[in-house]
């Protein structure tokens, strides 16, 4: 098997008459989403070469995501753009891909056009319609397309803020979503009878692991509207509605809900599998999610997009208290996971940070046309006496005394304060401890050396502090601290960090 396009096809010899992507309004079979997709292909295929990427800016739906398997049919990779981002930024992510065509959705036709784009367009309700049509000479030139592809040709690419001010396009081959997924289904027991609702996005790659476990096993992709996540309620009985049975969810998402108390409205009681990423989950939701659901297997997954989804994963067996942290578990078969210190040597010893480092199957090809930034991050390693191809996260992590591993903050969360090297992700992971608070984020106002905290919740600031000053020492309980209406979050559904960082630079 070479690409995605052969399991597939394999499915739908399978289970064509079954239920493939439903996304409320369409519910496609495998056997039609094969048909549109082709159809797609068709259309596409004297338009673009193969490899060259191809710019989708749509809300996610059964047309979507037949786009975006029919770009892979036409030989090039997919790029999904979300819609909720401001034209500045589609701009950039078009100038990044170079990209000579894009397919929109009719009411992002003035989007697109604010973003200053001079390409050609196509829109895909046309594409979606004209897809039923016969193409002459398709097959063939499919058929020879195919032909051309192998697994280390690109299957998607997905967009990460970049440390210049520009997005970084991180693209993904088709044998890394084979190898990554193959494993996935295969350890969380995903099959046929599974009904997956899908939270995130098209452009966060944790939509891939919803689209391809349900692509590789015969499950059903139910395709969640962004509005529901405002009304708990709605959501809810959406999940019951479709009776979905595993959640793959940012944990912003998960705690929106119990953070609303969406879990006291109704209970999804069918869901048996709930996988979080994203962010560190706060322990008060986590358990709020446990005591609504007793018999649901819940697991912490880690990884960043540059390999492929995750990484690392872990199941919970139990219920933590607030100051607990969880672990981020072990490595997926093929991968190996290991921490790296200042100097470049491996780190084993507990309590010792390190920076997460990855190798193994399923890193990215790269960053797209960011050959500086790709050979920074994707660097070559003596590995076991062999010269290994190896990503750097930037991420920080340290073995407990149990062995386990444990996520420490991003290598820029610590912070040199009052002569104490201080994780920052410490002092939130306090704070959210604290009864009256659902979520925090803490900076450094390197201007006014202090440590400021921004957070939602009932409770007063002063109260805050003082009880902070219970569970951290005096030089971490923040300088500054503030309550706020609503936490911002970015379109990867995480904490909005570049937004309180302006609140800083303002001052």
């Amino acid at each position: 098997m070479k690409t995605i396009l052969d399991r597939l096809e394999l499915t739908e010899q399978e289970f064509g008459n079954r239920p493939a992507v439903d996304d409320g309004s369409v519910c496609l079979t495998y056997t039609e989403l094969v048909r549109k997709a082709k159809g797609i292909a068709g259309i596409l295929c004297d338009q673009i070469r193969v490899q060259e990427p191809v710019a989708i800016l749509a809300e996610k739906s059964t047309a979507t995501l037949s786009c975006m398997y029919g770009v892979a049919y036409a030989g090039g990779f997919y790029v999904s753009v979300n819609p909720e981002q401001p034209p500045e930024r589609i701009r950039k992510i078009l100038e990044v891909l170079e990209s000579r065509i894009v397919v929109v959705d009719e009411a992002r036709r003035e989007q697109l056009a604010a973003s200053g784009y001079a390409g050609k367009v196509l829109y895909l309700e046309q594409l979606y319609q004209d897809a039923d049509e016969s193409h002459e000479g398709a097959d063939e030139k499919l058929a020879a397309i195919r032909g051309q592809l192998t697994g280390e040709n690109p299957l998607y690419g997905v967009f990460t803020s970049g440390s210049t001010g520009n997005p970084k396009g991180i693209v993904v081959a088709h044998k890394s979503v084979l190898d990554f997924i193959g494993h996935f289904t295969q350890i969380f027991g995903i099959g046929k009878e599974d009904i997956i609702g899908n939270q995130a996005p098209f452009d966060f790659d944790v939509s891939v692991k919803d689209l391809y476990s349900a692509m590789f096993t015969g499950a059903e992709v139910v395709l969640i509207p962004r509005e529901f996540f405002s009304t708990p309620p709605r959501l809810l009985d959406y999940l019951c509605d479709k009776n979905v049975t595993v959640l793959v969810w940012a944990v912003s998402a998960l705690c929106i809900v119990s953070g609303l108390k969406g879990l006291k409205y109704k209970v999804p009681e069918k869901v048996r599998i709930i996988m979080f990423s994203g962010e560190v989950m706060p322990i008060k939701h986590l358990s709020m999610w446990q005591a609504a659901l007793p018999n649901t297997e819940f697991v912490n997954l880690y990884g960043p997009s540059e390999i492929t989804c995750n990484c690392t994963y872990y199941r919970i067996h139990r219920t933590y208290e607030k100051t607990e942290k969880l672990p981020i578990g072990g490595a997926f078969p093929g991968r190996i996971v290991f921490l790296m210190d200042d100097e470049g040597k491996i780190v084993t010893e507990p309590g010792v940070s390190g920076e997460i480092c990855c190798a193994g199957e399923s890193l990215a090809i790269g960053y797209y046309n960011n050959p500086e930034q790709t050979a920074k991050q994707f660097i070559m390693y003596d590995l076991n006496g062999e010269n290994t191809r190896v990503y750097k996260t930037g991420d920080l992590a340290a073995y407990g005394t149990d062995g386990e591993l444990y996520f420490a903050g991003r290598g820029d969360f610590q912070i040199k304060h009052m002569g104490h090297r201080i994780e920052l992700e410490e002092i939130e992971t306090n704070f959210m401890a604290l009864d009256g608070v659902e979520r925090a984020v803490c900076l450094f106002d390197e201007g006014k050396n202090r440590i400021v905290c921004w957070y939602l919740g009932e409770i007063e600031p002063k109260e805050v502090r003082i009880r902070l000053k219970e569970k951290v020492p005096a030089y971490m309980v923040p300088g500054r601290i503030t309550r706020v209406d609503e936490m911002p979050y970015n379109k990867n559904g995480k904490i909005d960090r570049a937004y309180f960082r302006s609140l800083i630079a303002a001052k």
